[in-house]
């Protein structure tokens, strides 16, 4: 029962952080970039201390549960899985590219480029808070804190993005998709290797955000704050 009240306490907040992300805002320019750059360290921290790691065993647990039933390279499925929710977010992130510069070019953005985009961040919420109840209790917090960071991040990007049309629906199908995934994940029991083929997919998609959606533009880095970021949390990582 207290491992439950707390997955579900882990669900709602990171719930709340596409809800209330936008009373999170550092409006002085300088003070953003530093605090997204310090986001950004912690969020790659968690990928190469924990996320990394992670899936190399559900890898192992992969192949130990298939081993008999003839899949084709079962000993790469997971990295595999990895790689095409690497490939998938990064397609969204391309497309959010191209249609930001068509919002500067004629000051408009891509309803269908923003559907999609909205789409796919919305089967990653759902995807999230999935696992998170798949979690052990200590690594479901460690895991929220990188999430909350991550997702705050993916929040301001949206909105910095998209304005008013994620601001008025965007975020509250966002955050519904992670209460809906994290239900899902209580209500129901997955096999062993399919959970590990979504643990795989989640890797991916932890791994592009973090390098690609949360890391400033060369032009606005702040290189200090994302390497106090990343030491901080890496350090609780290593720690705990």
């Amino acid at each position: 029962m207290k491992i439950l009240a707390i997955q579900l306490s882990a669900i709602f907040i990171l719930a709340c952080v596409y809800i209330f992300g936008k009373y999170f805002r550092i409006y002085s320019l300088g003070d953003a970039q530093r605090w997204l750059s310090a986001a950004a360290g912690a969020s790659v921290a968690y990928v190469f201390i924990r996320a990394l790691p992670e899936m190399s065993e559900a890898q192992e647990v992969f192949t130990r549960v298939t081993f008999d039933r003839g899949l084709p390279f079962p000993e790469i499925h997971v990295y595999t899985s990895a790689l095409l929710g690497f490939l998938f977010f990064y397609g969204l992130e391309h497309m959010a590219s191209q249609s930001g510069a068509r919002r500067v070019r004629d000051d408009e953005a891509s309803p269908i480029s923003y559907r999609l985009q909205l789409g796919g961040f919305a089967f990653y919420g759902s995807l999230v808070g999935y696992l998170m109840v798949h979690q052990r209790t200590l690594p479901t917090l460690l895991y929220l804190v990188a999430m909350a960071l991550h997702f705050l991040a993916v929040d301001h990007s949206l909105e910095r993005e998209y304005g008013s049309d994620y601001d008025g629906s965007g975020r509250w199908l966002l955050a519904a998709s992670i209460l809906a995934g994290g239900f899902a994940g209580i209500l129901t029991v997955m096999p062993e290797e399919l959970l590990a083929t979504l643990l795989g997919l989640n890797a991916g998609g932890v791994i592009i955000n973090s390098m690609i959606i949360e890391l400033p533009s060369e032009k606005e880095a702040r290189f200090w704050p994302f390497c106090l970021g990343a030491i901080a949390y890496s350090a609780i990582l290593l720690l705990i």
